[in-house]
């Protein structure tokens, strides 16, 4: 996390950790009252599928979980801060369901309103046969 604020990426790992696990009362302590997670696949033209407020979001990771047959493994994560945002690039990989197995390289971008987290973009590197 070379050169990003230390209270930024205290905030974004905190709120990871509880995003991550469903802990809806941590997260929000986290994000803004008008937070949104702009996810990376979904009907909202162009956006994908935009989630508002952290509640949705955490109900939101759950609902992917459930289509997994194979947890989701994040690696190679890189973090680099511009202004009040953070890029954050990784690979993620798994298994659906419903589409089959995944290996993809994906970036987050936060965007923070003074120390709360406003938004989460999410872009995933759609991979096809």
């Amino acid at each position: 996390m070379t050169g990003i604020d230390p209270t930024i990426a205290g905030q974004l790992a905190r709120f990871s950790r509880a995003f991550n696990s469903n802990d809806v009362a941590e997260a929000a302590r986290c994000v803004t009252d008008d937070f949104v997670w702009i996810y990376y696949e979904g009907p909202d033209r162009p956006e994908g599928r935009v989630i508002r407020g952290v509640e949705a979001a955490c109900a939101a990771v759950v609902e992917r979980a459930s289509r997994l047959s194979r947890a989701i493994v994040f690696t190679e994560s890189r973090q680099y801060q511009c202004g009040q945002s953070v890029f954050v690039t990784y690979r993620a990989s798994g298994e659906f369901r419903d589409s089959g197995p995944f290996d993809v390289r994906a970036v987050d971008i936060y965007t923070f309103r003074g120390d709360k987290l406003l938004s989460k973009d999410t872009y995933w590197k759609i991979i096809t046969r």
